[in-house]
């Protein structure tokens, strides 16, 4: 299973967000459905042993429920590939949730992140000879805001290669327990 730790979006939000797709020529759009916001990618688990430390690990995160925006458009520039991005804004609770998986997908067996976090989502992938394009889709939409969207759960996702696109299926999802204690964060 390949899987990752993320943020689902609401219906409204992911509505929102496809609207911003536009026609750009030569774009792969990410179709609506697998919008979120990942806080973790895992990869690769073929071992039940593992699979059953992860949920565990993920099951005994303590956190408070909080908010989240979208804020600006970015053009995420890789080797072979450049993806649109639509960013969240930074808050001290989305760090605090971010660094907490981590640190527990750690303790539970996995290797550590190789990419440092930064909270976007991805609406489209281009090829890097068409950035001049991406630049002005990016200038285009840098004012996007959304309202805030209240996160309550964490989800577990495995991705499943496509005919043409991957499809992202919800596994787990790990809500927050007013009755859990709250971590330290040195822990």
């Amino acid at each position: 299973m390949r899987l990752f730790v993320a943020l689902d979006l609401s219906p409204s939000q992911r509505e929102a967000l496809a609207l911003l797709r536009g026609t750009l020529p030569g774009v792969q759009w990410v179709p609506s459905e697998n919008y979120h916001l990942a806080l973790r990618f895992i990869g690769e688990i073929t071992d039940r042993y593992v699979m059953g430390e992860i949920d565990l690990a993920l099951s005994r995160l303590s956190w408070k429920p909080f908010d989240i925006s979208f804020s600006g458009a970015g053009l995420r520039e890789g080797m072979t590939a450049d993806s649109l991005t639509i960013g969240i804004e930074r808050s001290a609770a989305l760090e605090t949730l971010q660094a907490q998986v981590e640190k527990t997908l750690r303790k539970a067996g996995c290797a550590p992140a190789k990419r440092r976090f930064q909270p976007s989502v991805t609406l489209g992938h281009l090829a890097t000879t068409q950035r001049a394009d991406a630049v002005r889709w990016v200038q285009r939409h840098n004012l996007f805001r959304s309202e805030p969207m209240p996160v309550e759960h964490v989800t577990l996702f495995e991705s499943l290669r496509g005919y043409d696109q991957h499809v992202y299926v919800a596994q787990a999802e790990y809500a927050w327990h007013p009755e859990m204690p709250l971590l330290p964060e040195d822990e």
